[in-house]
């Protein structure tokens, strides 16, 4: 956070305070074959005015598309914005409900089923307002109805922003919403975390580390990072008083202990580096079998390069040679990760929150390397950017993005709102691919916490890839629940492996590429082509 407090402060005032960069462009790549983003001009995002925080890819209508979703806590502006996905790159604004329709103020969403009725429901988290959180059930067919039984309302829930996440594994998902202390003016409160009962209702957890730390947090994640079966959670933080400090990690004992407790992360190089933190994300970038973390910065003018950290055998070691990745300095928030150009291994793209300061896509070489490229979706044209997310909207084959655009700048004027911008992907058609919906039966519906592994012949050597089902991967939002792996030239899948939250873990040989697929628990897969 750092000297965010002065930005957003001024942000929401309107009197505008924005850190400037100036481009770098060394080690920078214009390969023409890797500019696959393609910018859509038409419709309603060309026309929409925007000022969000973050977004997130969800088939809300179950019509078999993604659609878009985000928030915003600017007035006037602060209504939240549902985007239905008509096909052929034309989206329509949803205007009636109550979900669109209170200027509430919220800063971060979450999606998840969290009834398991096979209804995607949403979290909104309201940072700044009297009405603050809250939570919305969706009947699959377009509507939403409020959920006044997951809290009373006679108390404000105040949370940057929320992730759903089944940390005791009992097939329901749970919520954290992460709250700023004394960021902006909010009044002093901690985190909250609410056990889902199972029968409509929420319990709210107190007495944990969790809830009994206080910071000015900005993004929560949970993940499986050390993969023993159960979700830890991980904070991004940046004190507002202008000292750099760690973020906070908890470690889940549900596996150790028998019960789902928490315990602060404290003796390794995740929880002891010093950072502005915005979000983590939990990925594994070198194919090796375990999840590696990334996790951007927010204060550049101290020289703050957005880190990642190499997971050896349990032990995090900072990569500091991985190219671009880990030395452009910027006002990073987002970053979303995703095979984005189908090659068999993540590259990452970020959003930075500064003027000048253009959002970047790495590349992964798939040596340990990553490449800047230069592409539609990391123009420089003043616009701040906060969130951004990655899925498949148009259903052929590889990940599109959106991002969600702040203000616009422009030479001694005030900020203003500009549209959002949503990037089609026109990557070659050569490389293969797979999609696969998970749905859980003993584990929660969503699937949240299920890892996907996918064994691979790539140019003759054996690949494996790993995937996280996660309904927070981004700043203030997520990517489509639905996972994407890309597989270069190979049209057949070795082995894929699928470790659901319950305990079960499922294999699947000889699988066919260019595939959409949907895996229940229990039942196996079929195909969706």
């Amino acid at each position: 956070m750092f000297r965010k407090f002065q930005l957003i402060a001024r942000l929401i005032a309107s009197s505008y305070f924005i850190i400037v960069l100036q481009p770098f462009t060394a080690l920078v790549s214009s390969d023409a074959s890797a500019q696959n983003f393609v910018k859509i001009t038409k419709g309603v995002f060309a026309a929409d005015s925007a000022d969000h925080n973050g977004a997130a890819w969800i088939d809300y209508d179950k019509d078999g598309d993604l659609d878009i979703f985000t928030v915003s806590a600017t007035p006037p502006n602060n209504f939240a914005a549902l985007y239905r996905n008509d096909g052929y790159d034309q989206f329509t604004k949803i205007t009636s409900g109550e979900l669109v329709n209170i200027a509430n103020g919220w800063f971060g969403t979450s999606w998840a089923d969290i009834n398991n009725d096979g209804n995607l429901d949403v979290f909104v988290g309201g940072g700044y307002t009297r009405m603050g959180s809250m939570v919305y059930n969706g009947d699959g067919k377009g509507g939403f109805r409020r959920n006044e039984s997951w809290f009373p309302w006679n108390e404000v829930i105040l949370g940057w922003t929320g992730a759903w996440g089944d940390y005791d594994n009992d097939g329901h998902v749970d919520l954290v919403v992460i709250h700023p202390f004394n960021f902006l003016g909010t009044p002093a409160s901690s985190n909250f975390l609410f056990h889902n009962n199972g029968d409509g209702t929420f319990a709210e957890i107190n007495n944990t580390p969790i809830t009994a730390t206080t910071a000015p947090f900005t993004v929560g994640s949970w993940s499986d990072y050390d993969q023993d079966g159960d979700i830890d959670l991980f904070i991004g933080s940046g004190p507002a008083n202008g000292t750099l400090a760690p973020d906070f990690h908890f470690k889940n004992m549900l596996k150790e202990t028998g019960k789902a407790t928490f315990q602060p992360i404290t003796d390794s190089l995740i929880a002891t580096d010093s950072l502005d933190g915005q979000t983590w994300n939990w990925i594994d970038y070198d194919n090796d079998g375990d999840l590696d973390a990334y996790m951007t910065n927010y204060f550049a003018p101290a020289g703050m390069a957005n880190r990642l950290y190499r997971n050896d055998d349990g032990k995090f070691k900072r990569v500091t040679n991985a190219g671009p990745i880990v030395t452009d300095v910027d006002i990073s928030l987002a970053n979303v990760w995703g095979d984005f150009d189908n090659d068999g291994d993540l590259d990452c793209y970020v959003a930075n929150g500064g003027l000048r300061a253009s959002n970047k896509y790495y590349r992964n070489n798939g040596n340990g390397t990553f490449e800047s490229v230069v592409t539609a979706a990391t123009e420089v044209d003043s616009t701040v950017c906060w969130g951004a997310a990655a899925g498949d909207y148009d259903n052929d084959g590889d990940l599109d993005l959106f991002v969600a655009t702040k203000l616009m700048f422009r030479k001694g004027q005030p900020g203003r709102a500009v549209p959002d911008w949503l990037f089609r992907n026109d990557v070659d058609k050569s490389n293969h691919w797979i999609n696969i919906e998970c749905i859980g039966k003993t584990s929660n519906r969503s699937a949240l916490g299920t890892k996907i592994k996918t064994k691979t012949t790539i140019n003759g050597k054996s690949i494996m890839q790993m995937r996280e089902i996660s309904a927070q991967n981004t700043f203030n939002g997520q990517n489509e629940l639905r996972v994407h792996f890309g597989f270069g030239q190979a049209k057949t899948i070795d082995e894929v492996t699928i470790h659901w939250p319950s305990g079960r873990t499922e294999v699947f040989k000889n699988v066919k590429t260019d595939q959409f697929l949907v895996a229940t628990e229990g039942e196996g897969y079929k195909s969706k082509n």
